[in-house]
C-alpha cells in the first residue's frame, strides 16, 4: 500500500491535524454551508510494532490537547494488526465546523513549536505512514 510520504507528513498533525478537502467553488453559499457543517477528521496510521509505545504516547498527548480546543466535539481511536504484523491505528475527531479545525491546526503547530516536537521527523524515524482526510456526514 502506497501512502502519503514526507511532503504530506510535513503538513500533518498526529491524530488530527487537518488537511482540508477542496471546497466546491460553484457558489459562495456552498462554501458557507460547508464551513458551518460538522467536520470529521480521520487519520490512518500504519506503524511497525517497535514504534507502538512512542506513537501511542504521542497520540495520547495530542488527543488530550485537542479535546481542550474550541469546536472539538468528540474523538475515538481504533487499532488492528495487518497481515504484515504492522499496527494500524485509525483516529476520528469530530469538529463543529471547518473553522474549528483551522484554529486547532494553528494551536497544534504552536504547541509543537513550544515543546520542540518535529512530527515529520518522528514519523520518518519510526517508519510510520499516514493517510488523512476531512469528511462530513452524508445528507448534510
Amino acid at each position: 500500500m502506497k501512502t502519503i510520504r514526507l511532503a504530506a507528513i510535513a503538513m500533518a498533525l498526529l491524530t488530527c491535524l487537518p488537511v482540508f478537502a477542496q471546497q466546491p467553488s460553484s457558489t459562495a453559499a456552498n462554501a458557507s454551508k460547508t464551513k458551518a457543517m460538522k467536520q470529521i477528521f480521520i487519520d490512518k496510521f500504519v506503524l511497525p510494532e517497535n514504534a507502538k509505545a512512542e506513537f501511542l504516547q504521542r497520540m495520547n498527548y495530542n488527543r488530550t490537547f485537542l479535546k481542550k480546543q474550541p469546536g472539538f466535539i468528540s474523538d475515538a481511536a481504533y487499532e488492528r494488526n495487518d497481515e504484515h504484523g504492522n499496527l494500524v491505528v485509525v483516529t476520528v475527531a469530530i469538529w463543529e465546523n471547518e473553522d474549528a479545525i483551522t484554529r486547532a491546526k494553528a494551536a497544534v503547530q504552536d504547541e509543537y513549536k513550544r515543546i520542540g516536537f518535529n512530527m515529520p521527523a518522528m514519523l520518518e524515524r519510526l517508519k510510520i505512514t499516514i493517510e488523512r482526510a476531512t469528511y462530513h456526514e452524508m445528507g448534510e
